[in-house]
């Protein structure tokens, strides 16, 4: 890919955030100063705010998690596939403040089920990992009811030989209900483009590569987030998710 200039038209604050979540991921209530369980901080080390790259750049990326009952990532205590990047491709640059100062919304019950149970350990969102990344799937399933229950039945029971030799392990921990909603959101959303999911505490992403094939310019959204285990006497019964993003540029 050519090579491309850097430019910066203006600068982005930082912005972090606090859910306070129950067990299905419903917003309860925005405030959490009465609330005995600590928010988790989540901090985007790298990329700086407001950095720029060329499309074809590898953007390393670095996020840190603290959180008063889970442990601290410095101290391996933080499961890193519970720790996601999301990366949004934002083609008006005038609307950033606006996305950025916007409370976001709790995961979407599909969503927040596969960020309960360990679907990350084997797909990535749209890359090849020891599975299928989720863009495969929903690329050779088609949002069908037929398809959906099927999906359905191989998540909750597992499944040998459907994408080659690897094995996929059953998931008695979610239940019928979330295991459809995680099936349907796969089908539905995967292949967003401009939207991309990486989990981890570390890695690296190239720009051009999430950046829709038919743009030219515009900015970037990092968003890391991560859900805390809720307070140890209520296991997962009210549990807080922190985030925080920065805005990266490229042309």
């Amino acid at each position: 890919m050519t090579k491309k200039r850097i430019s910066i038209y203006h600068s982005i604050l930082p912005v972090s955030f606090v859910l306070v979540t129950n067990f299905s991921g419903r917003l309860d209530s925005p405030v959490i100063t009465q609330q005995q369980n600590t928010p988790p901080v989540v901090t985007i080390v790298n990329p700086k705010n407001n950095d720029a790259f060329n499309l074809d750049d590898a953007v390393n990326y670095q996020i840190t998690v603290a959180d008063k009952q889970d442990g601290d990532s410095k101290y391996d205590e933080i499961n890193a596939n519970e720790v996601l990047l999301r990366i949004q491709y934002i083609s008006d640059r005038s609307k950033l403040r606006r996305l950025l100062n916007k409370r976001p919304n709790p995961d979407p019950p599909g969503f927040a089920a596969i960020r309960a149970s360990n679907c990350f350990n084997c797909h990535n969102f749209k890359s090849k990992a020891m599975g299928p990344s989720f863009f495969e799937i929903s690329k050779r399933y088609p949002a069908t009811r037929a398809n959906l229950d099927t999906l359905t039945k191989r998540v909750s029971q597992g499944s040998t030989g459907i994408w080659g030799n690897e094995k996929m392990p059953s998931h008695p921990e979610l239940s019928p209900a979330e295991t459809a909603a995680a099936v349907q959101w796969i089908l539905k959303h995967a292949a967003d483009p401009g939207i991309n999911y990486l989990p981890g505490l570390r890695g690296q992403f190239r720009p051009g590569e999430i950046m829709p094939s038919n743009k030219k310019a515009g900015a970037f959204i990092l968003t890391a987030s991560y859900t805390d285990h809720g307070l140890k006497d209520a296991p997962g019964k009210q549990r807080l998710t922190g985030e925080n993003a920065v805005v990266i540029f490229c042309k």
